[in-house]
């Protein structure tokens, strides 16, 4: 301090710039945001998205959709009652006839195939001349496949094949949920990272102007001749340069955050974390492990597998023979005598059939091209479940490996930000003895700005491998303690 206090006031002036100029080349906490800009943590971030990202919103009004076709199939089995009915009128030799009926029928589907029908209409027949004849007819009739349509194995595949149907669109939902938590966080990182990067431009451009000063201190001083600060005046015009295009990606990262979480785009935010690399080591063996149990693009190419072995049972069931055994019985009486019938129908004799119906389908290709149909379906989904499965593996690998690669890349650029901000400080302090150049102070404080930039960058890189590696393994709701509502 006194070396430096006898060169007068020039001197003084120089070294308390200097002081300023060697503080700042070191790490300073983010800017200010604007006041009025809502700090959003990561987790919030992801939370907001949930509830107001549009594709997720969509993805659960589709569940809407493929709930109820899964009660369609369940209620295979109920009663089904309809109304049937109909009206005919007819002129034979000269006679005009008019004739309608209309009753409830009632079918029933079992699970071996059969169908029961229960049918009670009531018919009126109106013959000119004659008096109105008004019977009602009770039926009953089964119908059993005895080949092709019938088995339990056959009468089941529908509800079979909409279970597993179901099973696929919850994995379909889990990895839309996935994906869309992942472009947010990501997009929230992107957000960081802006920030920071307008921070790092702010910090150099600062630095820039510091230097301009102390380049004026020096020149009044005598020590450094004017042409000297032309240098350092482009300096704080390219800075001024890049705090423009820093705040432009700024204000991009933010508008696109807000529309992936569903937020009002004129909301202004900033993300309130810091970007720090804690160090995390994943073994390979069991990242694949997981993968294969939690992957949801695996998985559902599993449940397609067992989804074509059952559509190829019923196409093979289809190339069977038609033999059906029928069954049915039946009472008539007149619209007066109906109550009497229903209450005598189980003393008086009723009408009865029962009969086998055959149909043996000969040259018909169209019924093998199921077979075949579904046979190339069945042998696709294998291939296509085999590719999935190296997919998984493949991409596995590429996230461990890129975790550490980027984690060891992300330390090496903190040590060279740090020994690049030491660099710039000796240069400060060697300008101050008149040992350096105004251009190698320069140089230095882009090498700094680019070390920093260089950091940030590999620190980011590095949490989105992380959040790669959830995605590839389908774990990242349970990273996050996410739970889907969709009972």
């Amino acid at each position: 301090m006194d070396r430096v206090a006898v060169r007068g006031g020039a001197g003084l002036a120089f070294a308390v710039l200097l002081s300023s100029v060697t503080a700042s080349a070191q790490p300073r906490p983010a800017a200010q945001p604007p006041a009025d800009a809502l700090a959003l943590t990561l987790p919030e971030a992801v939370y907001l998205g949930l509830r107001g990202n549009r594709a997720i919103r969509g993805d659960y009004l589709q569940r809407i959709a493929d709930r109820f076709a899964l009660r369609v199939v369940e209620n295979g089995f109920m009663p089904r009652l309809t109304i049937a009915g109909d009206v005919s009128r007819a002129r034979t030799a000269g006679v005009n006839t008019s004739q309608g009926s209309v009753g409830p029928v009632v079918t029933v589907d079992t699970p071996t195939g059969a169908r029961f029908t229960f049918a009670w209409l009531a018919t009126q027949t109106n013959v000119r001349g004659q008096d109105p004849q008004a019977p009602s007819q009770l039926s009953f009739q089964v119908i059993q496949p005895l080949l092709s349509g019938g088995g339990v194995d056959y009468a089941l595949a529908p509800r079979r094949i909409g279970r597993i149907s179901e099973q696929s669109a919850r994995l379909r939902l889990k990895a839309q949920v996935i994906d869309q938590i992942s472009l947010i966080i990501i997009g929230y990182r992107s957000l960081l990272q802006a920030q920071e990067q307008v921070r790092i431009s702010t910090e150099a451009l600062r630095r820039a102007r510091e230097l301009v000063e102390v380049n004026r201190a020096l020149i009044a001083a005598g020590r450094l001749a004017e042409v000297e600060l032309i240098q350092s005046e482009a300096s704080i015009a390219q800075q001024e340069l890049q705090l423009i295009g820093a705040r432009n990606g700024n204000e991009a990262a933010r508008l696109a955050l807000l529309v992936l979480m569903g937020v009002d785009p004129s909301t202004s935010i900033r993300a309130s974390e810091r970007p720090s690399a804690p160090s995390v080591r994943v073994d390979l063996g069991r990242a694949l492990q997981i993968a294969y149990q939690t992957q949801p693009a695996y998985l559902s190419q599993l449940l397609a597998i067992e989804i074509n072995k059952i559509n190829l049972d019923v196409a093979r069931n289809q190339r069977l023979w038609e033999v059906n055994l029928v069954a049915g019985s039946g009472q008539q009486a007149l619209r007066s005598q109906v109550l009497d019938t229903i209450g005598a129908l189980s003393t008086v004799r009723s009408d009865f059939n029962i009969g086998l119906q055959i149909n043996i389908p000969i040259g018909f290709l169209s019924r093998e091209q199921q077979e075949v149909n579904a046979t190339v379906a069945l042998r696709q989904s294998e291939v296509q479940a085999e590719q999935a499965r190296d997919r998984v593996r493949q991409q596995a690998e590429d996230a461990v490996r890129s975790i550490e690669a980027q984690r060891r890349q992300a330390e090496l650029a903190r040590r060279a930000r740090e020994l690049t901000a030491l660099q710039l400080e000796a240069e400060l302090i060697k300008l101050q003895a008149g040992r350096s150049s105004n251009f190698q102070v320069v140089s230095f404080q882009t090498a700094l700005q680019q070390a920093e930039s260089t950091e940030l960058n590999a620190v980011v890189a590095y949490l989105n491998t992380l959040t790669t590696m959830d995605q590839v393994l389908g774990t990242t709701l349970d990273t996050w303690r996410i739970s889907l509502n969709d009972q």
